[in-house]
């Protein structure tokens, strides 16, 4: 543990001013917590404000536009959104309970070979969901935007410490009231009450910009995408995108014990990404990775059965994501059930 500390400073200095600003901000969440509430003054933005000055596919930059606009502008956040919440994608895991119907819902790889889900949750929902899983590296850099809490079942300390310096609220199992039990394996049996934290979370302020808005462009046709995690794909069926595993459906309960659906969304959105040590190892010794969400890389961006081919870009943490296709003309998404995949640049995604 304390090897893998050294490894993590000396390969982000940067971070390591938050970090330390971060061990105060969590004893300031939980002063919070135990009061109740979380007022929007409470949620300050933390990180990093480096800028990059890449120039889009088509000769443009991305601070170039018509006077008035911005190019690939982000929305300011799913700002309906309440909380992201940390999902467990191993076998024993499925099949996951509250998964369906969710405002954006983020996969990524861990170590293992398996995935680690992200549901991003909005004001409406109730019930349960999970199985709640830990933080990893890389959810410092990335749920910022998202919504303004997350909840998951921990996570190493340096870990934790990153992601709070963010300003984001954390909420964990030091909160049992908030949990519940299923008929899992240990590990893949912690549950989020939605009703519970709702009282908790309501008001609390945005903190990043999140996805941009917008419509996107027409596309060449494309109703199927082979994902490089597992046997994963979509296939577009009845204006939708439903998932498989291999040949059978990735069926997901609306409850604990209750009836299964076919997971679908209506947008699929793939960043290509920059993956890195994250300077650990798990459990079992495995080396665990981190991405660079933060940057810009290609994207894929699939809806209504049609695929545009284009570049990502978030300049900073508290930046939104803006999206620009293959000319360097800025778009965004429409509202809808959002899956959106960091796929490592050395994977491909086939469509």
């Amino acid at each position: 543990m304390i090897e893998g500390i050294r490894r993590f400073v000396a390969e982000e200095p940067w971070r390591t001013v938050s970090i330390v600003l971060g061990v105060v901000f969590v004893a300031t969440v939980f002063a919070i917590l135990a009061g109740g509430g979380v007022s929007d003054g409470d949620l300050a933005i933390a990180g990093s404000t480096t800028t990059i000055t890449e120039v889009l596919p088509g000769g443009v930059s991305p601070t170039s536009a018509p006077a008035g606009e911005e190019p690939g502008a982000p929305t300011g956040g799913l700002g309906s959104a309440l909380v992201s919440v940390k999902i467990d994608n191993a076998p024993g895991a499925r099949p996951q309970v509250g998964l369906a119907g969710l405002p954006v819902l983020i996969e990524y790889p861990v170590e293992g070979g398996v995935t680690r889900f992200v549901a991003v949750v909005g004001p409406d929902a109730g019930g349960e969901i999970g199985p709640v899983r830990s933080l990893r590296p890389v959810d410092a850099d990335l749920l910022v935007g998202f919504a303004p809490f997350v909840v998951s079942s921990g996570g190493q300390p340096f870990v934790l410490q990153a992601v709070s310096a963010t300003g984001l609220a954390m909420l964990d199992t030091t909160a049992p009231t908030l949990f519940v039990a299923g008929d899992r394996e240990v590990v893949h049996n912690l549950f989020l009450l939605l009703d519970e934290i709702s009282p908790i979370v309501s008001g609390a302020a945005q903190i990043g910009e999140g996805l941009p808005g917008g419509e996107v462009p027409d596309g060449p046709q494309a109703t199927e995408i082979q994902l490089p995690f597992e046997a994963t794909s979509y296939r577009f069926e009845s204006g939708e995108y439903v998932r498989y595993s291999g040949s059978e459906p990735f069926a997901v309960l609306d409850s604990i014990g209750g009836s299964p659906t076919q997971l679908a969304h209506d947008i699929v959105v793939i960043l290509f990404v920059g993956e890195r040590s994250a300077g650990y190892v798990d459990g079992n010794g495995i080396a665990v990775s981190t991405f660079d969400v933060i940057g810009s890389g290609d994207l894929l961006v699939f809806q209504n059965g049609q695929v545009v081919e284009g570049t990502w870009l978030r300049g900073a943490l508290e930046d939104g994501y803006r999206f620009f296709d293959s000319s360097g003309a800025g778009f965004g998404l429409p509202e809808g059930r959002t899956y959106l995949a960091l796929v490592p640049r050395d994977q491909s995604v086939g469509y």
